[in-house]
């Protein structure tokens, strides 16, 4: 019998399972913590995430989280304190969220792992897809040489936008998408080309039909100080991004796709960087 529980966090435990999401991995928790915690808070009340926490004794020892898009389960956010490794808590607590999924109907469930976390999701019959890897940005944009295009900042996200959004990723992500600018994300498009968001000086994702409108909006988003974007290594990735902006790859902080089920049909050449990692 485990001396430890599994549950929902309540409102007041977000802030320490944030907490321990970082510690967990060997990070300092950002400073505006109280940011990141708009967010997971945003992501229960729009009925996308649902987060779980492991406690022993009343003390928060691993976290959890899966986001529903559709017939999609989506995992992330997934951490255990090092001195509560090896027990299989954060396994008890993935086995936790994966009936979550099954009980919303998910046909597909895809997550990004680290290093240290593919051999538990392999158990689990996960399959790698592609490595995305964190770049920090340069300061000053580039010089392209391509032709000029007009590029907007919006508050509202244009429905050609989502349905590219949707092509690129297999699944429709509307609400997310809704949510993050309503919680102050730029959002740069080139009209029906492509858009890239904004996020606490991170870009991603990054959608575009080309590499002119992708590179045009990396510009963009350098001279509105973004300083990292993740980059989507995968087979259709453009090598040229590397001989027009010159990225420095960020130490440990590479990820793993995975999916598990049915196939979705995503059109990785759209796909030029991710929103985030949600490791675990």
């Amino acid at each position: 019998m485990t001396k430890y529980n599994i549950r929902e966090p309540i409102d007041k435990e977000i802030s320490k399972s944030i907490n321990i999401l970082y510690s967990a991995f060997g990070r300092t928790p950002p400073e505006n913590i109280k940011e990141e915690e708009k967010i997971w808070k945003a992501l229960i009340d729009w009925e996308i995430g649902k987060f779980l926490i492991s406690e022993e004794n009343g003390k928060i020892i691993g976290v959890g989280g899966v986001f529903l898009f559709e017939k999609v389960g989506s995992f992330g956010y997934m951490a255990v304190l090092q001195e509560y490794r090896g027990k299989g808590i954060g396994t008890e607590v993935f086995r936790n969220l994966i009936e979550i999924a099954n009980k919303m109907n998910c046909e597909t469930m895809i997550l990004y792992a680290s290093k240290l976390g593919e051999p538990i999701y392999k158990k689990f019959g996960f399959k790698r897809r592609f490595y995305g890897e964190m770049y920090q940005l340069p300061i000053q944009p580039s010089e392209l040489g391509f032709a000029d295009k007009e590029i907007k900042i919006l508050t509202t996200v244009p429905d050609w936008v989502l349905a590219l959004d949707k092509k690129a990723m297999g699944f429709d992500r509307t609400n997310y998408l809704n949510m993050r600018i309503k919680l102050g994300a730029k959002i740069i498009i080139i009209e029906n080309e492509g858009y890239g968001l904004l996020v606490n000086k991170r870009l991603g994702p990054l959608v575009a039909t080309n590499l002119e409108a992708a590179s045009k909006i990396i510009n963009k988003s350098i001279a509105l100080e973004a300083d990292h974007m993740i980059i989507a290594k995968h087979q259709y990735f453009p090598k040229r991004i590397f001989e027009l902006y010159n990225l420095t790859e960020l130490e440990n902080r590479a990820s793993i796709k995975m999916i598990l089920g049915k196939e979705i049909k995503e059109e990785l050449d759209l796909l030029y960087a991710i929103g985030t990692f949600a490791k675990g």
